[in-house]
Parts: C-alpha cells; structure tokens; sequence
C-alpha cells in the first residue's frame, strides 16, 4: 500500500473554485479507482485557503496510474491553476499488525 499526505494553500480568492473542482475529483477517484482505498480533501476550519489531501491506494500501480485518469488529467490545469506555491506532499507507509508485532522496521 501507498499512502499519500498533500497540503494545498490556494490562491486568494480562488479557494472556492478549488473546492468544487476537488470534491467533483473525489467524487470520480471514488466511482472509477478501486485500489484508491481512500481519496479525502479536506479544508482546514480554522483557513480556507488551505486544504488537506488524504490517499490511500491498494498498489503501486494504482498510485502510478491515478495522475493519468481521464478525469484527473481534465481538472488538473485549472485545479493547479488556483494552487499558490508549491504544495507540500509526503508519501507514506501504513503502519500493518506485523508493526503491532513488532516484526517491521
């Protein structure tokens, strides 16, 4: 599995349009990309500039593949377009039982 953390600060004035292009790209990650185990935007309550990507996908491939959805690559001009700055992404390894176990590093 492949866990992916974003922060998007947007432009001023341009959080609105972000939201709505976001949320319709949630929308379609939802329908159409099985191995995206999940796939949540959020905004921050204390600044509406700021939002907060959560993903979680089944493989490696699904990950490599999810930029180049047709629906990911139609939004993504004016999605970017609103974004101020480069946005901060980490990728991530869930934790698993054998880490409970004590049996991963």
């Amino acid at each position: 599995m492949i866990g992916v953390m974003m922060i998007v600060r947007t432009k001023p004035g341009r959080a609105r349009e972000f939201a709505r292009l976001t949320a319709k790209l949630q929308r379609d990650v939802r329908a159409n990309e099985p191995d995206a185990l999940i796939w949540q935007v959020m905004r921050a309550d204390d600044d509406p500039d700021l939002f907060y990507f959560t993903e979680l996908f089944a493989t490696a491939e699904a990950h490599a593949a999810h930029p180049g959805m047709p629906y990911h690559v139609a939004m993504s001009a004016a999605g970017w377009d609103c974004v101020e700055g480069d946005p901060e992404v980490r990728l991530c390894t869930p934790l698993t039982d054998g880490d409970i176990e004590g049996e991963s590093e």
